[in-house]
């Protein structure tokens, strides 16, 4: 520093406290004036009080302000450091004066502050805004302005901890001031985030984009100039400088305009990611599965063998044995061969099938899956072989073999659970037409145990349960049951049976929404889209010929129905048998008919469902078919059960089906909204008390049921399902 010494003022104006840092510039020029620049030691002193001068500039920025300069010269956006590491070797060289390098010193380190404002600035308000939508009213205006000043004060702290000035972080009147303005950005930004409005179904993503850009640009130039008039008026009130309205409104100014460009910028990103997170939420999966070991090599007679045996095991009075035992064989192998066939068959069928469904459901949102697969050669042979033995059907030609296997395509339909809000309007509004006075709750309540405050009440309900409970499947099967009609009428879909399994609360369709696709299925027979060789079957828990003529209903359906003959062209099933499962099982499931390109007929079935059924139905048959015999006493999958299955008493497992129906009850509450989907499942030691150890019996439950499902027999997968565990 001696060198200074020549030039007294210059040592004194490198010196000046931090505290005078905003008047440091308006004193150099002051002093350029008076400084020589016509000697060569005069340069030499004034370069190396100009790098002194950036140095101590420099030193002054924190994590923020290096990030922005970093960013400036990397992308030469802006006037960076580089920049003025130029314009001091410029003035070197005697290209431009003291002044001109001075001045652009200062307009860096005004850009450097007014960057770090303005980062600070956009953190606060993007921390704050989205509590105006959380919270609303006086609300978020009130945690806008305590989480603003806490984020800008904590930003402003951050950045002065991280400069390479003295003890700079714990400048309290500093601290004071960050959060004082940043308490008045975030109740600013809080009351301007109403101008952003939340992404919308149907929206492409550019469309969200344009709409955020316009949005946030909007709410930056209000909040932009308002944070931008108050930091000003705060920063000088408390650092007791001079107020200037001029230096007021060019701080507005720059502040609104600033503000327009990160409000969109920000505005735009914000709304494509949101609306694409929202498209995918709301996005139906369309996903086809094809047989992982299509045309593996099958010893036919060992399957054959092992099928035979386990039906003598489980059918002791119908045992095949002797010589017709290995006739048997013969047969089984025969048509093991021909499953072999027809796997590759079906799973050639399945893209297109799968297609033609998806295509008429396109574009539902209230449709969460569309699943599909092919049956694999196991459960082919295993239909084909229940047919042969217990039905009595030689099916010697790859054609029978081929019309036997009615669901050969699988499709599944997987709709979205009402929520909470959803079911609530619904149960009130029926409560609202018949006067009823009683809470959602209430009804809940009913439904769910039969409870009620009074004997009246329950009559009540009893009298409106229906009314409510077909309001909620409507509002969550409708646009489907609309979009299957016209699948129907425009021959996409040919459906020939209808099977509406579950009760008045599990069922998927209404009488009502079962009509439509009754109209919809006349329709194609009378104009010929469908051509009709057997009465279509319908398998229905209420009778569909009660509807009243006052309902209001499509075309001339009722007509219609009046007129059709139960046996001609309707074959009506209403017995227990064939829609009221004894475990419960509710499905809403259709035969259908795919014409394909090469003019074959794919035989296919059809199943809508809700998601928390869906999971649930997947398991379900897992016990049905240990105690029918259709699972094998040897498949090491099901071995900690199966002994638990078959020796189980009757009335234990007529209490274990109660179990399943109270269970599929349940999830249908949940799909309907009247039950939220973490709400607790029946517990199974309520229905099988004594017989079973608790530990066997949470083998059994659902839980454990979806835990067996996804057991593999490979020590591949089990160590792959043991890791994945672990890391969950």
């Amino acid at each position: 520093m001696e060198n200074y010494s020549l030039n007294p003022e210059l040592y004194n104006f490198l010196n000046l406290s931090k505290e005078n840092n905003s008047d440091d510039f308006s004193k150099s020029s002051e002093f350029e004036d008076k400084t020589s620049v016509f000697s060569e030691n005069s340069i030499s002193n004034n370069t190396d009080s100009l790098n002194n001068i950036f140095k101590n500039v420099q030193d002054e920025q924190g994590i923020i302000g290096k990030f922005w300069n970093g960013f400036k010269d990397l992308t030469g956006l802006g006037l960076g450091s580089s920049d003025v590491l130029n314009k001091i070797e410029e003035y070197e060289q005697g290209k431009i004066t003291y002044s001109e390098a001075l001045e652009a010193i200062e307009s860096y380190k005004n850009k450097q502050d007014g960057a770090v404002s303005l980062i600070s600035n956009t953190a606060t308000g993007l921390a704050t805004a989205g509590f105006a939508f959380a919270t609303g009213g006086a609300g978020a205006l009130l945690m806008g302005a305590v989480v603003g000043g806490a984020a800008n004060a904590g930003l402003k702290t951050l950045d002065r901890a991280t400069n390479a000035v003295e003890n700079d972080a714990l400048d309290i009147k500093e601290i004071a001031k960050d959060g004082l303005t940043g308490a008045v950005d975030g109740l600013v930004s809080a009351a301007t985030a109403g101008f952003v409005k939340a992404p919308v179904m149907g929206q492409t993503i550019k469309q969200a984009v344009k709409q955020g850009v316009i949005q946030g640009a909007k709410s930056g130039v209000v909040t932009g100039a308002a944070t931008g008039a108050m930091d000003y008026t705060i920063n000088t009130t408390v650092d007791g400088k001079d107020f200037k309205l001029s230096d007021l409104a060019e701080t507005t100014v720059q502040n609104a305009l600033s503000g327009a460009i990160f409000g969109g910028l920000f505005g735009g990103i914000s709304g494509g990611l949101s609306q694409k997170k929202l498209n995918i939420e709301n996005e139906t999966e369309f996903k086809i599965t094809h047989n992982k070991n299509l045309g593996a090599e099958v010893d036919n007679k060992l399957q054959s063998e092992r099928y035979l045996n386990n039906f003598n095991k489980n059918n002791k009075a119908d045992m095949i044995t002797g010589q017709e035992y290995n006739a048997k064989i013969d047969e089984l192998s025969a048509l093991s061969q021909k499953s072999e066939v027809l796997e590759r068959k079906f799973d050639s069928q399945l893209d297109e099938a799968a297609n033609q469904v998806s295509s008429v459901f396109e574009g539902n949102s209230d449709i969460r899956k569309i699943t599909a697969r092919s049956k694999g050669q196991n459960s082919i042979f295993s239909k084909l072989a229940k047919k042969n033995i217990e039905d009595g059907r030689s099916l010697t030609t790859l054609t029978e073999c081929y019309d036997a296997i009615g669901d050969a395509v699988g499709l599944r339909i997987q709709m979205k659970n009402l929520n909470n809000d959803e079911a609530t309007e619904i149960v009130e509004s029926v409560f609202k037409d018949f006067g009823i006075d009683a809470t959602f709750d209430d009804f809940v309540k009913y439904i769910q145990n039969g409870q009620a405050s009074s004997d009246e009440m329950k009559n009540v309900f009893a009298t409106v349960q229906n009314e409510i409970i077909n309001a909620l499947k409507t509002k969550q099967a409708q646009s489907a049951v609309e979009q299957l009609c016209e699948g129907i009428k425009t021959g996409n879909i040919k459906i020939t049976e209808l099977n509406n399994y579950g009760d008045d609360i599990t069922s998927y369709f209404t009488n009502k929404q079962i009509h439509e696709i009754l109209d919809a299925y006349s329709y194609a027979v009378k104009n010929n889209i469908v051509v009709q060789d057997k009465p279509f079957k319908i398998v229905s828990n209420s009778s569909l010929m009660d509807l009243s003529e006052t309902e209001v209903l499509p075309g001339n359906l009722v007509k219609w129905v009046e007129t059709t003959q139960d046996g001609v062209n309707i074959e009506f099933s209403q017995t227990t048998k064939g829609a009221n499962k004894v475990s419960g099982y509710t499905s809403a499931q259709m035969n259908t008919k795919h014409v394909l390109n090469n003019g074959e007929i794919a035989n296919g079935e059809l199943q809508l469902r809700g998601l928390e059924v869906n999971a649930f139905a997947d398991v379900e048959h897992i016990p049905y078919d240990i105690r029918r015999g259709k699972i094998f006493s040897d498949d090491s999958k099901y071995s900690e059960i199966y002994g638990l299955i078959k020796t189980m008493s009757e009335e234990n497992y007529s209490k274990y089906n109660e179990y399943l129906a109270a269970t599929y009850k349940n999830l249908r509450m949940k799909e309907l909204g009247l039950l939220d989907v973490n709400a607790s499942l029946p517990d199974i030691s309520e229905f099988i008390k004594e017989g079973i150890s608790s530990k066997d019996l949470r083998k059994l439950d659902i839980n454990g049921l979806t835990n067996i499902s996804k057991s593999q027999s490979s020590k591949g997968n089990k160590i792959f399902s043991f890791v994945l565990n672990m890391i969950k």
